[in-house]
């Protein structure tokens, strides 16, 4: 199971960074009509305050997080998100995923309130990312608990404009999880997991 998420991480990330290339401008050349060799400014500066950019985002994210605690509870994580957007803020709206454990049948859904932006005012490279909100898990097939979900990150831009962006973002997550005993009749005396996730992102 965790060789096919492995592979699926793999394509993702292969398809972000294609478009990610494809959606960047040339930063040098020869203007139309005009012999002059000039330098043009970084796709960053699409977000600049003088530019309109659209209100509303929406954008999906791929990656993996790591149990810290040694609990064998990392996983592979799919995201999506939706909200507001301004120069400052990147996002600020509500996200749901789907995080499936690496090496048995364990899941988490989580649904929560997310909060994303940019460190400086205008052409940020840095932002920070918090998200809080219920995760409803699987600890095996019959045995579901759910409680609370945080996040905490820092990412970079990679590509940034007024129709499309990508991202890179190194987190800590924490899930809300009580005692339980797993399907090899083992008691798991744990009050909550602790993990560190990287994604890789794209919005519109």
């Amino acid at each position: 199971m965790a060789k096919y998420l492995y592979q699926i991480l793999l394509i993702s990330t292969l398809c972000l960074f294609l478009q990610n290339t494809s959606a960047q401008e040339s930063t040098t050349g020869f203007e139309n009509g005009n012999n002059q060799y000039v330098m043009r400014e970084s796709n960053l500066s699409d977000m600049s305050k003088d530019k309109k950019i659209k209100p509303v985002t929406f954008g999906v994210e791929a990656g993996a997080s790591i149990d810290m605690s040694g609990n064998d509870f990392s996983s592979f994580d799919l995201d999506l998100f939706a909200g507001y957007r301004s120069h400052t803020i990147k996002c600020f709206g509500l996200g749901i995923g789907l995080h499936s454990s690496f090496s048995n049948n364990r899941y988490y859904l989580p649904i929560y309130a997310l909060f994303r932006c940019n460190l400086l005012s205008n052409k940020s490279l840095l932002f920070v990312d918090f998200r809080a909100g219920y995760s409803t898990n699987q600890m095996y097939k019959g045995e579901n608990q759910g409680g609370f979900f945080g996040s905490a990150g820092l990412g970079m831009n990679l590509s940034v404009s007024k129709k499309f962006g990508s991202h890179i973002l190194i987190g800590y997550n924490f899930y809300q999880i009580s005692p339980f005993t797993d399907e090899k009749g083992t008691f798991q005396d744990m009050n909550g997991c602790h993990l560190v996730s990287i994604r890789l992102g794209i919005s519109f």
